[in-house]
């Protein structure tokens, strides 16, 4: 069992070497992302990397304050939900999701559960898995994020 101060040099030391990893890569414009960061430019709508010993995940999180908005949001991305699938494989699709902060929002998320933050010898499956899904999912940023920007 790992001391809360293991733990927590266990997941800066994880984060702090995936975003060495993301620094590499660049949306498919050629710029620079802030990957751990990312703009969607849509505020109450975030994209986010997640790890944890369940394995890791990358979300798409709709936290609209206003239900009528996050199911408008929602419902577009289910619109696209054959070209998301096509390019992140095993999507789960939550219109109700309790979010760790107590707020019900929306999220469609892929994970990679057969791994665990706090075994280093996963770090590189893990770190694959976010690395790929994420760029992926930059691509249909950029490509269709125009319509989600209408939206608003």
């Amino acid at each position: 069992m790992l001391s809360k101060e293991e733990a927590k040099n266990l997941r800066i030391e994880f984060w702090t070497r995936l975003e060495e990893q993301m620094q590499k890569i660049k949306n498919p414009h050629g710029s620079k992302v802030n990957w751990v960061s990312y703009n969607t430019g849509i505020k109450h709508l975030y994209f986010r990397m997640e790890a944890d010993e369940k394995g890791c995940r990358l979300v798409i999180d709709l936290q609209f304050p206003d239900d009528g908005i996050r199911e408008i949001f929602y419902e577009q991305f289910t619109e696209f939900s054959n070209l998301l699938e096509g390019k992140l494989k095993g999507l789960q699709w939550l219109p109700e999701y309790e979010h760790s902060n107590g707020k019900t929002i929306s999220r469609i998320y892929t994970e990679r559960a057969d791994c665990h933050l706090f075994n280093r010898d996963d770090w590189d499956k893990m770190h694959l898995f976010l690395k790929l899904n994420f760029a992926k999912l930059d691509e249909f940023w950029t490509e269709f994020g125009e319509v989600f920007h209408n939206l608003k």
